[in-house]
């Protein structure tokens, strides 16, 4: 096998900065076994020109310049010029570099497309799930709490007419004092851990909201 499958790190050269060449440019972003050494477009303005000054990647407006100073294991020509192509062998001729015809890089960026489709498509449907998931947790939740809350009030009033009888009835009454005690007390603690409920409600709102923008990217 090649050493392109070992550990080597290679360098590529990109000539052509359209859709194409940005295509190609992102491909190898991040790769750490090639990287971009530089992009070759005489449009200052072209995508792939752009986003490797971004990245701080050298830029040519001619191939032989390009070719001339930094030497590259690979150059993927993405002009769709077949001339451009014959000039690239002639200049790399006697040397380790080798060229990718316009055609074969399409390929590449095709697939590249391909899979990027995919994997978005898989990634919109994981998280319209999750979104859906969470958004039934959250009603759940709510209705749970909202029930809890209701109970808790009516608990609360018990206590109170509990504790006014009690003091009614004096110190025959001290039992029902200690019960309506324990029960202002559990309506308490009670109606704190729902607190801590709708707190945790908020946090996952939040990032139900975080989800909702990133299926927004996504399409």
């Amino acid at each position: 096998m090649s050493d392109w499958y070992g550990t080597k790190h290679h360098s590529v050269g990109i000539i052509g900065g359209g859709r194409a060449g940005l295509g190609l440019f992102k491909f190898f972003q991040g790769s750490s076994i090639a990287s971009v050494a530089y992009v070759v477009d005489p449009d200052i303005e072209a995508p792939a020109v752009l986003a490797a000054r971004n990245a701080d990647v050298r830029v040519f407006d001619h191939h032989k310049e390009a070719i001339r100073q930094i030497p590259c294991d690979l150059i993927f020509e993405v002009t769709g010029k077949d001339s451009i192509t014959e000039e690239i062998r002639q200049l790399i001729a006697g040397t380790p570099c080798r060229v990718v015809d316009h055609q074969s890089s399409r390929v590449v960026v095709q697939v590249q497309d391909e899979n990027l489709d995919g994997l978005r498509t898989d990634l919109t449907g994981s998280l319209t799930k999750i979104r859906t998931e969470i958004g039934s947790s959250l009603d759940g939740s709510r209705n749970v709490v909202s029930r809890i809350n209701q109970i808790m009030s009516s608990m609360q009033m018990l206590a109170l007419n509990a504790s006014i009888e009690a003091a009614k009835v004096g110190v025959h009454g001290k039992g029902f004092m200690v019960v309506a005690d324990h029960m202002t007390k559990s309506v308490e603690s009670v109606r704190n851990l729902t607190k801590e409920i709708e707190t945790l409600n908020s946090h996952i709102m939040q990032v139900s909201a975080q989800i909702d923008t990133t299926l927004g990217r996504l399409k």
